[in-house]
């Protein structure tokens, strides 16, 4: 009953049974004392990974719940609290009815199925159902209590406090069942057991009838085939030193039908100070927590009111705090944290609420980027601002805008402002005896617009900016955007009353020079923040139309190299603007693939084969583009007569011995023709 919980435990029944059933065969040579070992958890593959890993008891079971084990239709918890305030004695009972004992039989049969013989058959045993409660007990004592409990001053968590500070004390649980397997079902039958004793099984999913009972009148419609499960166990509670001033948090995420009766020693003068239920905390898996939570500060939780709570004195002076938690399966993944602040101290005077050092002074300035509808603050924000003895969520907290503008509230409390020009707001609260904090009024709008003359960047660029009416004092930080962060940020402050105006008309306006230098080419962004009191700023991103131009590439082409009837070309290039550039390399307009490689800042041509082309001076075009599509052509004639020259020569050769000889050939034939002279020379012929 912890304030956080993982997604292991907020997959339903189904997970849930798939671990006691996991657990029970860690445990299944416990359950065979006269036969050979069972299989443990490693070599039950299937049945590892449907939980979800390995892993000892303790760490599978520490991040579940009783409910994740045994979803139940209703249940009652006893926790009565020792005197020493270091442990408390649970008894707990849980109802399970009609289909929910269906499904929770069908899903033991089902993931026994591979770990017992009798397992998945669509019959659960006696054998079979006693496994699982042994083994639910014990993990049960790793399990989370959902409960946490702190003294001293109350508040409601943060950065490193930890709300799970109670937990089950070791080999101290019991659970017990009734009627999971039913002695009178019309359905039962003896069964081979793999312990000492009788055995017999049931359908887990029983005929229309429900008989689960034939000695009961079915007409009394009560469910003959539901389970009852009992728990006895001790709380071990580490976080309580002084009970004079102490809180309970509760987390009842997932987890509805329940009452829990906390009753606590015998504490003169224990009241509850406040109860508060607090909504939308994510309890889902980490990996998808869209974040921007944050914790409440106390007294100022807003709650759905599906939760209720009841305090009961006894005659002997001891205080009982009874929870009804209800936060029904389908809000996950978000869950409801309850807490509830005892003290001893006496009940407060009832004093007008207050403004907190948190608050925004009187007659502060709040700049926006644009008019129109703008969130101002939220919740957690605006509570913050009053104090109360009875907790800010108790307020009536009042705001209204003058002629121009209008304010409204979101479903999750936060405040909008539509703005039109210069809009005064005012806010008050009151508490529950209609005493007022008193107002406080501040004012929103537009400070400065910004426009440019010149929509092709410059370095520097000038940016205009205009102060709006009814402001001064206005600090501007500005700066040009390409691609992350802004560079070079300017500061100036702007002042109608004390600077001189640099604009012709009626308009008073000053021009800054923004450096642009290294910039690459495309659009050019202007980023602008504005404040007329420190910490209270907009900051926003506006789009001129301004474009940084780019350069061409510089292309430099060397000599060409021939390697017998093969050409190459190199050459270096370089960018203006920093960015890279790709080459194409064609010859007489056909483009080579993969003709061009690059190294640093020089580039290199593969080897081409010119005699494919006609003859005489052929066309090689290289071109180089950079990353803004800026490109440059250059162009070399290559002569390449030589080349069939050299082919025309052999040919004729060859014509005046009555044949043609291939010139690739033209070696070899001499040299044969040489041999066979020398063999006709020899002095032995």
């Amino acid at each position: 009953m912890s304030l956080l919980m993982t997604s292991s435990s907020l997959n339903g029944v189904r997970t849930a049974s798939a671990l006691a059933l996991t657990l029970t065969s860690i445990m299944l040579f416990s359950l065979f004392p006269l036969q050979s070992p069972g299989p443990s958890l490693d070599d039950v593959e299937q049945r590892r990974e449907q939980f979800g890993g390995g892993g000892s008891i303790e760490e599978q079971c520490s991040s579940i719940t009783f409910e994740d084990m045994f979803l139940y239709d209703q249940a009652n918890f006893d926790i009565r609290v020792d005197e020493g305030w270091q442990t408390a004695q649970v008894e707990a009972k849980a109802w399970i009815n009609w289909t929910l004992a269906d499904d929770i039989r069908e899903d033991l049969d089902a993931y026994l199925e591979g770990i017992v013989p009798s397992g998945g058959d669509g019959w659960l045993s006696t054998d079979e159902i006693g496994a699982v409660i042994l083994i639910a007990a014990d993990c049960l004592q790793h399990s989370l209590t959902r409960i946490g409990i702190r003294d001293g001053a109350a508040h409601r968590g943060g950065v490193g406090v930890d709300w799970k500070n109670t937990t089950w004390k070791d080999q101290g649980m019991e659970i017990a069942e009734y009627n999971g397997i039913p002695p009178r079902h019309l359905e039962k039958r003896e069964c081979q057991g793999f312990n000492q004793g009788d055995c017999y099984e049931i359908p887990v999913i029983p005929a229309t009838g429900r008989d689960c009972d034939t000695e009961v009148n079915e007409s009394f419609g009560a469910d003959e085939c539901r389970v009852v499960l009992w728990l006895n166990a001790t709380l071990e509670i580490d976080g309580l030193t002084d009970p004079n001033d102490f809180t309970i948090a509760f987390n009842s995420s997932n987890m509805s039908n329940a009452r829990l009766d906390f009753t606590f020693p015998q504490m003169p003068d224990l009241r509850l100070d406040i109860w508060e239920e607090c909504e939308g905390r994510y309890v889902g898996p980490d990996e998808d927590n869209p974040g921007g939570g944050s914790t409440m500060p106390r007294g100022s939780c807003f709650g759905d009111e599906s939760s209720s709570h009841e305090l009961l004195v006894h005659e002997d002076g001891r205080l009982t705090y009874t929870l009804f938690p209800s936060l029904e399966r389908a809000a996950w993944p978000y869950g409801e944290d309850i807490f509830a602040d005892f003290t001893t101290s006496p009940v407060p005077i009832d004093t007008p609420p207050k403004w907190t050092e948190e608050a925004p002074e009187d007659g502060t300035w709040f700049p926006v980027a644009e008019e129109g509808q703008t969130k101002w603050v939220s919740w957690a924000q605006l509570s913050s601002w009053f104090s109360d003895e009875s907790g800010a969520s108790s307020l009536e907290i009042e705001c209204m805008t003058s002629d121009k503008g209008q304010i409204s509230q979101s479903i999750d409390r936060s405040l909008w402002v539509t703005v039109e020009g210069l809009v005064e707001v005012s806010c008050h609260s009151i508490d529950s005896s209609g005493q007022s904090s008193g107002n406080r009024s501040w004012s929103f709008g537009v400070p400065v617009s910004i426009g440019t003359p010149e929509l092709s960047l410059s370095d520097p660029h000038p940016i205009v900016l205009q102060v709006s009416q009814g402001w001064s004092n206005v600090s501007v930080e500005i700066g040009l955007v390409r691609e992350g962060l802004p560079r070079s940020v300017e500061k100036i402050l702007l002042d109608p009353q004390t600077m001189v105006d640099q604009c012709e008309g009626d308009d008073w306006c000053q021009v800054v020079y923004v450096p642009s230098s290294e910039m690459l080419p495309g659009p050019v962004l202007v980023w602008v923040r504005a404040y007329h009191t420190e910490g209270n700023y907009m900051e926003h991103l506006y789009d001129l139309g301004i474009t940084k131009q780019g350069s061409r590439p510089l292309v430099i082409l060397n000599s060409g190299e021939w390697q017998d009837d093969l050409w190459k070309i190199t050459g270096q290039y370089s960018d203006p603007d920093g960015e890279s550039v790709t080459f194409t390399i064609s010859v007489e307009g056909e483009e080579l693939v993969d003709g061009i490689h690059v190294q640093g800042n020089t580039w290199e041509s593969q080897w081409i084969d010119l005699k494919d082309f006609e003859p005489g001076e052929t066309s090689v075009t290289v071109i180089g583009c950079d990353q803004s599509n800026m490109c440059v052509s250059e162009k070399v004639l290559v002569n390449t007569t030589f080349l069939f020259e050299q082919v025309e020569h052999l040919e004729s050769e060859g014509d005046e011995k009555g044949g043609s000889i291939p010139a690739v050939g033209a070696f070899y034939a001499m040299a044969s023709v040489f041999a066979a002279l020398m063999y006709l020379r020899r002095p032995d012929r």
